[in-house]
């Protein structure tokens, strides 16, 4: 496919992504609130932090987190029940309460946990429904790049958070800009809900309104009419969910746990090269190259994410076209090479300089950046059987958010000022990356160009995976 054609049909298909539009603006928003436990953002220098002890600080930090634990299990809740649109209001009302809290309250402490908890519990509810909604509507072109831009999405609100959350002001404290701020997503965001959202087929095929499904996926396929292509997708749909309704709700049975254990594996490795300890050393040595003081701290995060964003949206587009499975083994090779021959350098000797030491993490960036936060996320949207999608999806979505708050409270009153510190943070981030990438690569099917139904069996299949992407699955599934 060419580059116009492609275009053309990214136009015709737009409907399906203005559809998750709303869960994207909250993923946004709540995604610059996840920044204070990704990086080192002067959180003490922050009036709320004043006469506090590091534990009070530390729980403070760490709630959105557990919110958005909480917030994945509600989502599961919900998710089987009640209509995207209709969650969505639920999602919007979490987000504007969460903000005016953080406007009015910036410099007190209940408030700020208060704030931080809501939006963990619309992270939590917003990232599951999103995951789920688009993995059902889009077509299967588009999945990749549309479900790789959500995290696009969350790695630009991390940057703006970080960089907000780093920089001292006399006026409007971090806090209130980032309430402003979701407040303006907030409004365009219930619009686009009000106006743009339309339900999944496969939520409506499940209740037996197939005339309301087709409707739905004609608007999402922004067709005037009922073509072949969508009688034969409401067939699929309608296949997929018959052959379903004979497994239970348990995750861990009818081969679910196949997938579930290789997305953790993505989940985790995603953790692992992108937590606060690693974020706080890169930090720290292009701090040493850039001679900043605290109140230019905000330009070495804003270089090291600007590295991950242009190169993310790179692997964004190429999601589809290379596969999932080449850029999550390039992007973990790469990033578990780096961090430990790193960690290994700063504990072998003291003689390399800051400005390798910055070029260096600047490549490691680049690798991380190739898929290792995105590609788990464009699997989720398409790897479970459709009874155990939400809660699978939940329970990777809580590991994630618990590896985050472990590695957060072991590392956050450390001193991450030495390199004895630095090397042992970094070989302990990046060896486990070199096994996961061996497991990814050997059992990980390529499911690029695939329909949501076939990129499913592919999954839950013991042998004759495809691996090459973009070929007919086999109509079996292998218990």
């Amino acid at each position: 496919m060419g580059c116009t054609e492609w275009v053309e049909m990214n136009q015709k298909n737009k409907p399906q992504s203005n559809a998750i539009a709303t869960g994207v603006l909250s993923l946004l928003t709540t995604s610059m609130f996840h920044a204070a436990t990704l990086f080192d953002s002067e959180s003490k220098s922050q009036e709320w932090t004043y006469n506090r002890s590091d534990a009070a600080i530390i729980v403070t930090l760490v709630l959105f987190h557990i919110a958005a634990v909480i917030g994945a299990f509600i989502a599961w809740f919900l998710i089987e029940r009640y209509a995207k649109k209709q969650i969505n209001f639920v999602l919007i009302s979490l987000v504007v309460v969460g903000s005016t809290v953080s406007i009015a309250l910036p410099h007190n402490l209940i408030g700020i946990a208060f704030a931080r908890s809501l939006m963990g519990l619309a992270h939590g509810v917003a990232y599951l429904v999103v995951l789920i909604h688009g993995g059902e509507i889009l077509v299967k072109e588009l999945r990749g790049v549309i479900m790789a831009a959500i995290n696009f999405c969350v790695v630009s609100g991390v940057m703006v958070g970080a960089v907000l959350n780093s920089v001292p002001r006399d006026t409007l404290v971090s806090n209130q800009v980032i309430g402003i701020l979701g407040l303006v997503y907030m409004l365009l965001a219930f619009f686009l809900n009000l106006i743009l959202c339309y339900e999944s087929p496969v939520f409506l095929i499940q209740r037996n309104l197939v005339a309301d499904a087709v409707r739905s996926i004609m608007k999402l396929r922004n067709e005037s009419t009922e073509t072949w292509e969508i009688r034969n997708e409401v067939t699929e749909i309608q296949t997929m969910l018959s052959e379903d309704a004979s497994t239970d709700r348990s995750i861990f049975g009818d081969g679910n746990l196949r997938p579930l254990a290789l997305i953790a594996l993505g989940k985790i490795a995603s953790v692992l090269s992108f937590n606060y300890a690693v974020n706080t050393i890169k930090v720290n040595v292009i701090d040493e190259v850039l001679d900043v003081t605290s109140g230019d701290v905000s330009l070495s995060i804003t270089i090291l994410m600007s590295v991950r964003m242009v190169i993310g949206m790179g692997a964004m587009f190429s999601v589809d076209v290379l596969g999932r499975r080449a850029l999550q083994l390039v992007s973990t090779v790469s990033t578990g090479v780096i961090l430990v021959a790193m960690g290994i350098t700063y504990l072998a000797t003291d003689s390399i300089t800051p400005d390798l030491g910055m070029a260096i993490f600047l490549a490691s960036e680049v690798g991380g950046a190739l898929g290792l936060t995105s590609i788990p996320d464009v699997l989720c949207s398409e790897a479970f059987n459709t009874k155990k999608k939400a809660l699978s999806i939940a329970a990777v979505q809580a590991l994630e958010n618990v590896l985050h708050v472990v590695i957060f409270c072991v590392v956050y009153k450390w001193d991450l000022q030495s390199m004895d510190h630095w090397g042992g943070a970094l070989v302990v981030a990046g060896l486990p990356l070199l096994p996961i990438a061996y497991v990814l690569y050997r059992k990980l099917p390529e499911t690029s160009k695939m329909s949501i139904r076939q990129a499913r069996i592919e999954f839950y299949k013991r042998e004759g995976i495809v691996f090459g992407g973009s070929k007919n699955s086999v109509e079996v599934l292998y218990d």
